[in-house]
C-alpha cells in the first residue's frame, strides 16, 4: 500500500488565533520539557552516579513531597471545608446509623409479635 499525503483539513494552530509569537513560545517550552526529560531520565537511569544510594535530588520533586507531608500542618478551618467533612463523613455515617437502627427494630419488633418463630430467626445463636 503506498503512502498518501493527506491534506489536512483541521489545523489547531489555526483555531484560536495563534500568534506566530506564541507559537515559537510553545514550540521553545515544549522542546526545553524534552530536553529536560531527557536529561532526568539520563540521570535516574545512571547506576553509576548520585554517590550515597544512587538517589538524584530534584528540588520540584521534594518541594512537592514535603507539601504532602506537610498539608495537614497548613490545613485552615473554612464554610467550606466544613461542609466538605461534612458531606464526606457525618451525613453518610448519621444515615448509616439510621438504617442499621431502623433495621434492628423492626427486626426485634417482628421477634417479639411473634411474626418470626425462634426456628427462622438469625443469628438464634447469640442471644
Amino acid at each position: 500500500m503506498s503512502e498518501q499525503k493527506r491534506s489536512i483539513t483541521w489545523d489547531p494552530w489555526k483555531t484560536f488565533d495563534i500568534s506566530p509569537a506564541e507559537k515559537e513560545a510553545i514550540a521553545f517550552r515544549a522542546q526545553k520539557r524534552q530536553v529536560l526529560k531527557a536529561e532526568w531520565q539520563k540521570k535516574v537511569t545512571d547506576p553509576f552516579a548520585g554517590g550515597e544510594g544512587g538517589h538524584v535530588f530534584d528540588p520540584m520533586v521534594q518541594r512537592f513531597n514535603s507539601m504532602k507531608a506537610t498539608a495537614f500542618d497548613h490545613f485552615k478551618i473554612t464554610p467550606k471545608t466544613t461542609w466538605i467533612g461534612a458531606y464526606l463523613f457525618f451525613i453518610p455515617l448519621a444515615g448509616l446509623i439510621y438504617v442499621v437502627h431502623t433495621s434492628r427494630m423492626e427486626k426485634e419488633r417482628k421477634y417479639r409479635s411473634g411474626e418470626i418463630p425462634y426456628e427462622k430467626r438469625t443469628f438464634r445463636f447469640v442471644y
